[in-house]
């Protein structure tokens, strides 16, 4: 567990480029993410170019940390293996998110820093996105991973976020 507790989300890197082992141990990660029906209904866009992260900088408020980082991993809906073409039938999302936390851990074990930023189902990203690089209209961008070595002046604290007040026993409400 302790990938589990290290994580952080990291926005801040160091001028460094990410080795293509770490890439591709990142990418296996991802793959062996659990699946509903084992569609596997993910594809993956590696992302290194600057001018590449700097346009996914610009298509979120959120993404500002971009340019600095290494590298980018799209994390991408094959809607004709996870939802029968349809966005409708949404179990790729679960897929999706499962892949996306697994890279994240990852991303710890190979000393690197990341943070997942959101895509899906803002459809103004999303478009932007799958513009810019080209994506034909069965592949929905759902997260985009920044990642790099991290900056170690600037890693958030670790923090515990245990809360036992949203535990509940047997049935809503019920505490121990």
């Amino acid at each position: 567990m302790s990938a589990i507790f290290q994580r952080r989300s990291v926005r801040s890197y160091l001028p460094k480029p990410v080795e293509s082992d770490k890439i591709e141990r990142l990418l296996r990660a991802g793959m062996e993410a659990p699946s509903a029906h084992n569609r596997r209904p993910w594809e993956f866009l590696v992302i290194t170019d600057k001018a590449d992260r700097q346009a996914i900088a610009d298509m979120s408020p959120y993404a500002k940390m971009m340019p600095s980082a290494a590298a980018a991993i799209a994390v991408c809906a094959n809607l004709d293996l996870g939802g029968g073409g349809d966005l409708e039938d949404t179990w790729w999302v679960q897929d999706l998110a499962a892949a996306t936390e697994n890279i994240l851990l990852q991303i710890v074990e190979e000393g690197l820093g990341g943070v997942w930023l959101g895509w899906y189902p803002d459809k103004n990203r999303v478009g932007a996105f799958s513009q810019r690089f080209g994506l034909p209209g069965n592949i929905v961008p759902f997260a985009v991973i920044a990642l790099g070595y991290p900056d170690p002046e600037k890693v958030p604290e670790k923090k515990d976020r245990f809360d036992p007040r949203r535990v509940y026993y047997g049935a809503y409400g019920k505490q121990k």
